[in-house]
């Protein structure tokens, strides 16, 4: 039996050189290992630290402008247990509304998409007995520094920072406050590397630790992880306001569009610098681009922050210059009590998703486009519907270079709670909604919320 099985052996392995001479000579080669599959689309989340309080009604906007369907997968965040996830379908051109419940200062909403690309904001409708809409588009990613400049803790209002981590590990994280009054900036103890678990939103009150200062700005210097950011705004007055974090180091040059509110602008200025910040900044409007007045002889202290108005008419656009290290915000006030707010950005693009801003019938809805450019943009606007009708024929609008101009009412009237694809084949430009809602003549509420860009590879052509 030890003979034959030798036998066997030898038998094999002589088999086995001759075929593998015959495979070399075949010029064939050694086979490789064949490369892993390339992915068929990318995958991506949003983050989305909308806030909210008793009895508010949160919508999360998604909107798909490509030509495939993208899968998404929505999961609430608040101070427990995240919830379970919801995974729907966005149709190709389409939007969907999803209602998120909010029932905390500190609630948030993550947004997680696959197989294509999406776009992601809120509309917060307070309630409860208080009132007001805030919008937003929610943030793409997280960051170890976040600069929140629209704050404040004057009577009657009362002011947050929303801090959400997202991610499987925990978060740690120092608030340092800038105030304008102040000598230093604030850094409470027990803001002082706050722990915050996976999977965990908490909102943080800004009063009690800045009472009586017009502005309040904060800066969330991260130690461990990373965490996505708003301010969060709620006055006594009835309404509401909210802003995305800036991911810091902040732009050097920002746009923030806004406008038809009733002519009163603040421009928020965070300089967490050891050196003086001389700001300067132009007012686009529909016919003309001036400096602001307030701004020509005005600087910063260092480490502080400040608050100047801009009177403004119509659709406008403000383009801050600003040192280094310096970060902006505007906050408008509606023709009622209800507020805006918008950090703006520092780009602008060719191609957009602009996401509606308001909250329910009946509407008076507003579309800004921003051309910070010398030269001319022509924009074309084409809806993505968040219901089944007909849907109006594009349009396309000329926006002169350092205006500001809107289309036409009668497209934004259509469909007012549809988002809204803007592409400019040319040029750039920087869109936003700024819109009224509810109430018995549509003016109860107001809101402001910048488009969301669109990434090159995603542009429909």
């Amino acid at each position: 039996m030890r003979a034959r099985g030798q036998l066997l052996s030898a038998v094999l392995v002589v088999a086995l050189v001759v075929a593998g001479g015959v495979y070399l000579q075949d010029g064939i080669g050694p086979r490789s290992f064949a490369a892993p599959p390339l992915p068929e689309a990318p995958s991506g989340a949003w983050f989305c630290p909308h806030g909210g309080g008793t009895d508010w009604e949160v919508t999360i906007e998604v909107a798909n402008p490509g030509p495939t369907p993208v899968r998404v997968r929505v999961t609430r965040l608040g101070s427990g247990k995240p919830s379970s996830p919801d995974v729907l379908t966005v149709a190709p051109d389409t939007e969907l509304q999803l209602p998120a419940p909010a029932g905390e200062r500190g609630s948030s909403t993550m947004v997680e998409y696959f197989g294509g690309w999406v776009a992601a904001g809120w509309v917060a409708h307070a309630g409860g007995g208080e009132g007001g809409v805030a919008a937003e588009p929610c943030l793409s990613g997280g960051g170890r520094r976040w600069l929140v400049p629209d704050g404040t803790a004057e009577e009657n209002q009362d002011d947050y920072v929303v801090v959400m981590n997202p991610f499987a590990a925990e978060a740690v994280f120092t608030l340092t406050l800038y105030t304008t009054r102040r000598p230093a900036p604030i850094t409470p103890g027990d803001w002082t590397n706050v722990v915050l678990r996976p999977h965990r939103s908490e909102a943080f009150r800004l009063n009690p630790k800045a009472l009586g200062e017009s502005t309040v700005s904060t800066l969330i210097d991260v130690k461990v992880g990373r965490v996505a950011t708003s301010s969060l705004g709620v006055s006594g007055l009835g309404g509401i306001r909210s802003s995305v974090g800036i991911e810091g180091p902040p732009p050097t040059t920002s746009i923030l569009p806004g406008g038809f509110d009733q002519g009163a602008t603040d421009l928020v200025v965070m300089d967490p610098t050891e050196e003086a910040a001389s700001v300067q900044a132009l007012l686009l409007s529909k016919d003309t681009s001036q400096a602001v007045p307030s701004l020509v002889e005005s600087s910063t202290n260092p480490g502080s922050a400040a608050t100047y108005p801009v009177t403004t008419e119509g659709p406008s656009a403000l383009v801050v210059r600003s040192p280094a290290g310096v970060a902006v915000a505007r906050r408008s006030l509606g023709v009622t009590s209800d507020q805006g707010s918008t950090s703006g950005t520092g780009t602008p693009g060719q191609a957009w998703v602009i996401l509606p801003a308001v909250a329910g019938p009946p509407t008076h809805p507003g579309l800004v486009l921003a051309n910070p450019g010398t030269e001319p943009v022509e924009v074309t606007l084409s809806y993505l519907p968040a219901a089944e009708g007909p849907v109006p024929s594009p349009v396309t609008v000329q926006v002169p270079a350092g205006r500001v101009l809107g289309p036409p009412r009668s497209f934004l009237e259509a469909k007012p709670f549809s988002a809204i694809l803007a592409v400019a084949p040319g040029g750039t430009f920087v869109p936003a909604a700024a819109s009224y809602s509810l109430g018995r003549e549509g003016y109860a509420t107001y809101a402001v919320s910048l488009g969301v860009p669109i990434p090159e590879a995603w542009i429909p052509r």
